[in-house]
């Protein structure tokens, strides 16, 4: 029979080189999940303040033609605050302004601009939507 040859540790640099690899490894595994998470945030707000502006100008819209009545730019509020899940912490800035109407000169054309902001803790995110209507 022969005898077994001596390894001189071998087996312990190879199994401590594996250790250091693998937590390499999970070090970087878990930096990308923590960038990965922070996107998804900052886009979920970014949705947010879009959905806000798009919802303010829905009702400036209500607001600028009433069923009944003339329309005019200072019927349109200012401003709104939202408080329904989604929007929470949301707000839409709005203005308004007759601009003149390339196609019919006789009728007037309404530009409105609706900023929509959301506040997420220190996060802020804001976003603007410009629509002209007649």
């Amino acid at each position: 029979m022969r005898e077994p040859k001596a390894s001189n540790g071998s087996s312990l640099v190879m199994a401590l080189f594996i250790i250091v690899l693998m937590s390499v490894l999970l070090l970087a595994l878990g930096r990308q999940l923590i960038s990965s998470s922070t996107s998804v945030s900052i886009e979920v707000q970014g949705n947010r303040a879009f959905n806000a502006a798009q919802s303010g100008l829905q009702l400036a819209l209500t607001q600028l033609f009433p069923l009944n009545t003339t329309e005019s730019c200072a019927a349109v509020a200012v401003s709104f605050s939202f408080n329904q899940p989604g929007l929470q912490s949301c707000t839409a800035t709005l203005s308004c302004s007759q601009v003149t109407n390339p196609d019919v000169p006789t009728r007037p054309l309404y530009q409105l601009t609706s900023t929509g902001s959301c506040q997420a803790g220190d996060f802020n995110s804001s976003r603007v939507v410009v629509m002209e209507a007649y």
